[in-house]
């Protein structure tokens, strides 16, 4: 049995509060599913997803579907008696396509979201928060989404919580929704790198996930020691590897987009004025953002070496000045310091570089999609192993010509090969197979993240894969278990 067939569908049941819910009545549609995509991102605190199905049965008139539906799906190893990898129930917002497959049956794709996401979209947050940032954005996932936040992704080495720079404040949330206003409130804050934080949800748990990039970027890789492995003699002799080969083997790749230097300079993440205007003091201050710096930084806290960066070419010039010496773009902030007394307000910092940091964190974010590719490969080690979008991949891509190479290891593109961060994933489950469409970053051109922090510091993977609940650091509102 190929290892991308070890998991499958073994429940997927629709519903609805009309009908009672899933305890009174509901619909086995198990049998009908053509395909299931189930969507991760570092930028949604939430799951999404589609669902395709065949419907012979007359089930669409028998539903009458009105995009208030639930659908339980549930998804487990092959054999007897598996305990399921995978349980979630989502509400089915509306159909996406419908195609007339013969008289008697049409394809249906209908979308699918988390419950919580759902209900974030139908409140409007108008309150008054005091706090640390972490301790605001726990407060309102648990008040208005009765969720609890993960924090395993901000750990360091001594398993101390590494918060933003960014410290007690006093905000008005400006009637958002509940996930909008988190991520509101997580685009300032940043570390003292100036990394920026995400907020995630993944298929392992009901649980939001609180990381910031400085840690994620220092984890070992999930698959460290059995690499996923690329090229063209793989992908045409694949069906003839055996069952652990072709559970390791990549499928596809696609660089389309990436390596666009153009367009990080058009948004200012190489170089930029950054102005403040103090609407209360009267002051103005001009602060000059250079991306030389900001790798300088992530190389000294040991997140990058700067030596192998492949996200900035230094050398590049425009009529004989860097490209980093031109001013491509000016931000400008309006402040009110002062408002809320002794607390900040959410524009307000404590000193100028702190302003800064906020443009180094959209210009890290730039950066990882610089470089961005998508990586397909069979979906068992991301079930078994329980990676998901904020965790560390390791790829082998071999190089296009290797009749010069003398061994294995030159065998690899050393630019493309290597430790990614994933950062968006799309499980797809059909009949009889499952595989992870991954966009992937990095932001250096070689070497392995071991070898590198080995003596710096560096994190291992969180081990939250083997933890239950009550030993992983979860915030809840304002108390850390």
């Amino acid at each position: 049995m190929p290892q991308s067939s070890q998991f499958s569908i073994t429940k997927c049941h629709i519903t609805a509060d009309r009908f009672g819910g899933f305890d009174k009545k509901f619909y086995d549609v198990k049998s009908q599913i053509v395909e299931l995509n189930i969507y991760e991102s570092l930028e949604n605190a939430f799951l999404s997803g589609t669902i395709t199905l065949i419907d012979d049965k007359g089930l669409y008139d028998t539903i009458n579907f009105d995009g208030t539906e639930r659908i339980k799906i549930e998804i487990a190893g092959m054999g007897k008696n598996v305990d399921p990898v995978f349980e979630r129930t989502f509400i089915m917002t509306g159909i996406e396509n419908m195609v007339k497959a013969k008289d008697n049956a049409s394809v249906f794709v209908f979308g699918l979201l988390d419950e919580h996401a759902y209900i974030s979209e139908v409140q409007r947050l108008r309150n008054s928060y005091r706090g640390t940032l972490s301790d605001i954005i726990a407060k309102i996932s648990a008040q208005s989404l009765d969720k609890d936040i993960d924090v395993s992704y901000t750990l360091d080495g001594n398993q101390q919580i590494i918060d933003s720079v960014q410290t007690e404040m006093r905000v008005i949330v400006p009637n958002l929704p509940p996930l909008e206003a988190m991520q509101w409130l997580l685009s300032r804050a940043t570390t003292k790198t100036g990394s920026p934080f995400y907020l995630w949800s993944t298929v392992h748990d009901d649980n939001l996930r609180l990381g910031n990039l400085d840690v994620m970027l220092k984890q070992q890789a999930f698959n460290s020691k059995l690499p996923y492995n690329y090229n063209s003699a793989n992908i045409s002799t694949a069906e003839k590897q055996d069952e652990f080969a072709q559970g390791f083997t990549v499928k596809a790749v696609d660089e389309r987009g990436s390596s666009d230097t153009l367009t990080l300079a058009q948004s200012g993440s190489i170089s930029a004025d950054y102005c403040v205007t103090n609407l209360n003091t009267g002051q103005i201050f001009m602060k000059k953002y250079d991306i030389n710096t900001l790798l300088t930084n992530l190389n000294n806290e040991g997140t990058i070496d700067k030596r192998f960066q492949n996200v900035f070419d230094d050398k590049f010039k425009l009529r004989d000045k860097p490209i980093n010496e031109y001013r491509s773009s000016i931000i400008h902030n309006i402040v009110s310091s002062g408002t809320y007394g002794e607390y900040k307000s959410y524009h307000d910092e404590y000193d100028k570089p702190l302003h800064l940091k906020k443009i180094e964190s959209s210009a890290i974010k730039n950066l990882l999609f610089k470089n961005m590719r998508t990586v397909v490969v069979p979906g068992t080690a991301f079930l078994v192993g329980k990676a998901a979008v904020g965790d560390i991949v390791n790829l082998n891509i071999r190089n296009d010509n290797t009749e010069n190479a003398t061994n294995e290891d030159n065998t690899l593109d050393q630019n493309k090969s290597g430790h990614y961060l994933i950062h968006d994933l799309r499980h797809t489950f059909r009949e009889t197979s499952h595989e992870v469409a991954m966009s992937v970053s990095k932001l250096e051109r070689k070497g392995t993240k071991e070898s590198k922090l080995a003596g710096r510091g560096a994190k291992q993977k969180p081990n939250i894969k083997k933890n239950s609940n009550s030993e992983r650091r979860i915030l809840r509102g304002k108390r850390i278990i």
